[in-house]
């Protein structure tokens, strides 16, 4: 019987050295004393739990201007050394991965505040690229998640406002919009949005407060002047005494010429996409039937179908073309003024050769700038998809933005500037090997490559894309968007580069042979 009570205490007294020990290593042990390897083992591939099961390729990767800095947090000081490899994860584009171990991570209880301060980033950015590539649907998880380990932190709470509003989620109350409005009191869209709200339930007088609120942010941005001037008569038909005397008016009309100066500065895009950048119809929140079918086309795209109508397939396309819509004319500077034609070719498969850009290029027609997407099955891959949508929606871009001009822009240039702002990798240029011999002079690459094939085709990709991130090296993408304008007035190459770089096209042709025979001399 003694012996039994020795053997309990002993146990009782292991017990407790183990679990003082494990609490030590999670909470007291010091950040520099532990080691974790650039690529833990348990960072390995596993699939987003989403409704629609996404995959995405693990060498996507994000650079500093793919998103709009407004909509990220922070993360440059991990509070603890796995947060900074999820961080990493995230950074290189393992977005899958990043979702796994972060739900794998200890209960919130068990975290100190900055840990919980940094995982809320973490959700925070990762929803930001999850909207990019599967739209709002796929996105919104993270924003909420985002929200729940951090509630006091506004722009998680702005990014969990729009996509709750382009989803018409129940979840967006007076109650969530008003905690928002406190985190974020200058932001016009959570007023816009409680203003709409309140609107439906007929509470026009409270609405109208809101409305006021949203007055001086609305008048100096064109992206939310529409919403605003919507409720604004909705208000006024309502109730035209009680908004009248609450002091709010209705702000003019952005031209597309105010529009197009908008894009050029760096701060001009609004830290949300305004309610006419979703697609969706902007009216009251409420007041769709609700088996009312899905309006097809957007603001910025109409759509046509070659075969049977699948509004289905659509509604899920046209979230990531809207993305690609707002994040490439902000970069090229200009917002074409008219809807870009978009034919969903229903009865053709989506199963290309998705590891070049030449398949995608074959899906743009130059005469008509007409996105042309097969439907079936493109959804199975939404990197895939996402990667050929965006680079055909730059080559769309560039063809509205140089009409007049377009005949003088070379065609490495145009190739070139679609592969550096679309961003997304290419496999085959990818994992192609150093070019071996001279290189290809870009003035065999200015017309039509329709000559080119195989290992040809794919050295003028390669050559391409190098001479313009050389190009956006040397001279910023800011002197490259000039260069581009000044052809689309119907100036030259050589001519816009002397006006606008201080140096010729056979000048920085040189520059980039010079560099790239550098690249390719071995080390040592």
């Amino acid at each position: 019987m003694k012996y039994q009570e020795d053997s309990s205490s002993t146990l009782k007294l292991l017990a407790l050295v183990l679990a003082l020990f494990i609490s030590y290593q999670i909470w007291g042990k010091p950040t520099y004393l532990i080691s974790v390897p650039p690529e833990p083992e348990r960072l390995g591939t596993a699939a987003i739990p989403s409704v629609a099961e996404p995959t995405f390729l693990d060498t996507q990767k994000s650079a500093p201007w793919d998103v709009p800095p407004s909509r990220l947090l922070d993360l440059s000081a991990p509070p603890k050394p796995i947060l900074g490899a999820i961080r990493d994860e995230l950074d290189r584009g393992n977005y899958s991965e990043v979702e796994r171990c972060l739900r794998d991570l200890f209960p919130k209880r068990l975290m100190k505040v900055p840990a919980q301060q940094y995982i809320a980033a973490l959700w925070n950015n990762l929803g930001v690229q999850q909207e990019k590539f599967g739209g709002t649907v796929l996105s919104v998880k993270a924003f909420k998640e985002a929200v729940t380990w951090d509630p006091t932190n506004p722009i998680a709470h702005l990014n969990l406002t729009q996509a709750y509003w382009e989803l018409r989620d129940p979840a967006m109350t007076t109650q969530f919009l008003e905690i928002v409005i406190r985190l974020a009191p200058d932001d016009s869209f959570p007023h816009l949005a409680l203003a709409d709200l309140l609107l439906s339930n007929g509470k026009v007088a409270q609405a109208a407060t809101h409305l006021k609120h949203a007055r001086p942010r609305a008048e100096r941005d064109p992206n939310h002047q529409s919403y605003f001037r919507r409720l604004m008569a909705k208000a006024e038909a309502s109730d035209p005494v009680s908004t009248a005397a609450d002091g709010a008016s209705r702000v003019p009309q952005a031209t597309d010429s105010q529009i197009a100066r908008s894009s050029e500065s760096p701060v001009a895009r609004s830290p949300l996409p305004s309610p006419e950048s979703t697609g969706l119809r902007v009216a009251t929140l409420r007041e769709a039937p609700p088996h009312q079918p899905p309006q097809l086309g957007t603001a910025h795209f109409t759509v046509q179908f070659d075969g049977p109508t699948d509004e289905a397939t659509w509604m899920r396309m046209r979230a990531i073309l809207d993305y690609a819509f707002e994040e490439l004319s902000q970069k090229v500077g200009y917002v074409p003024s008219t809807p870009i034609p978009v034919v969903l070719h229903t009865n053709q498969k989506f199963n290309g050769e998705g590891g070049s850009p030449a398949w995608a290029d074959r899906l743009f027609d130059q005469r008509s700038g007409t996105i042309h997407l097969p439907t079936q099955d493109a959804l199975e891959d939404l990197a895939l998809f996402s990667r050929v949508a965006r680079h055909e929606f730059a080559h769309a871009l560039f063809f509205e933005h140089l009409k007049g001009g377009n005949q003088r822009v070379p065609n490495w240039l145009v190739e070139g500037l679609s592969l550096q702002l679309a961003e997304d990798p290419w496999p085959e240029l990818e994992n192609a090997g150093p070019k071996v011999g001279p290189l290809t002079p870009l003035t065999s690459l200015e017309g039509d490559w329709k000559q080119f094939s195989g290992d040809a085709l794919l050295v003028a990709y390669l050559e391409a894309r190098s001479a313009t991130q050389s190009l956006v090296d040397r001279y910023s993408m800011y002197g490259v968007r000039q260069v581009m304008n000044q052809m689309q007035s119907g100036r030259s190459l050589d001519a816009a580069m002397q006006q606008k770089l201080s140096v010729s096209y056979e000048q920085f042709q040189r520059q980039w042979e010079q560099a790239q025979q550098l690249s390719m001399r071995p080390n040592g």
